[in-house]
């Protein structure tokens, strides 16, 4: 009787075994053709436009980050991007809820990306540059550098993801509550700033950045969230400089957002 359970067993073990390799090639199919399909759909506009782009985008469904560049040493400049992280690091140093006169000032900092705003969190409450290197550390941005003056600070799309996939989906610096205090601020930006990533979508959460700044001309850069009618969703952010003026910039970048948009739909 005992042989015959055993012999029971490894039939079903095997079977076991078989649908596990099955699943794992599946998965590496999907996310090897998810990669080139993004590569593809992207390399077309990066390679053929004359500024530095480049964009990173991480889909919950494959739990990967699909980059491309065509100055993929280069760090940008965030200009007004880095307003997500100050808010961010305010709210994960102080581990409480923010001041009335906080809310205000973050409320301005975000949906109107008002810069005097930005400046007195960034100085009062965040700790300046030293206190943004901080945040950057807490997320794991590791190829991100604060400046003083915070718009001159560096950063690469995919460091931007990474604070992102914090607000948007699962952290262990930011609360439940936190997470959704910034997730509803990007969600509620003015009809004039709504653009960049969220070209082709109705359902999103953003912050632009624009710059004229010497010799990196025109930054434009967008990071945010965005989800689909049928329920998947990601988050994204693409970093562009030299354009010759601010229009060229949210070009290419709402290009990218629309032909990423179906292949992660």
């Amino acid at each position: 009787m005992q042989r015959s359970q055993r012999h029971r067993r490894k039939p079903r073990r095997l079977i076991l075994i078989i649908i596990a390799i099955l699943l794992i090639i599946m998965g590496v199919r999907h996310f090897s053709s998810t990669s080139a399909r993004l590569k593809s759909a992207w390399n077309k506009i990066i390679f053929t436009s004359n500024n530095n782009v480049s964009i990173a985008v991480y889909s919950p469904k494959t739990h990967q980050i699909y980059t491309s560049s065509n100055a993929p040493q280069h760090k940008f400049r965030t200009a007004s991007t880095v307003k997500v992280s100050i808010l961010a690091g305010i709210l994960a140093k102080q581990q409480s809820p923010l001041t009335s006169h906080q809310k205000s000032l973050a409320t301005k900092m975000i949906e109107q990306s008002d810069n005097d705003s930005t400046s007195e969190l960034f100085e009062d409450y965040l700790g300046g540059k030293n206190g943004l290197q901080q945040t950057f550390e807490k997320f794991g941005m590791t190829q991100s550098q604060a400046n003083s003056s915070w718009g001159l600070t560096v950063t690469t799309p995919k460091d931007q993801v990474k604070l992102l996939n914090n607000i948007f989906y699962k952290s262990k610096v930011l609360s439940d509550e936190e997470r959704s205090e910034i997730r509803d601020l990007m969600g509620n930006v003015e009809n004039d700033q709504a653009w960049g990533i969220s070209a082709s979508s109705d359902n999103f959460a953003l912050k632009n950045g624009w710059l004229n700044y010497g010799k990196d001309e025109w930054i434009v850069n967008s990071i945010g969230y965005v989800k689909n009618s049928n329920g998947t969703d990601y988050t994204i952010a693409v970093y562009t400089d030299k354009n010759q003026s601010m229009a060229a910039g949210q070009q290419v970048i709402e290009q990218l957002a629309r032909v990423t948009k179906p292949i992660l739909n």
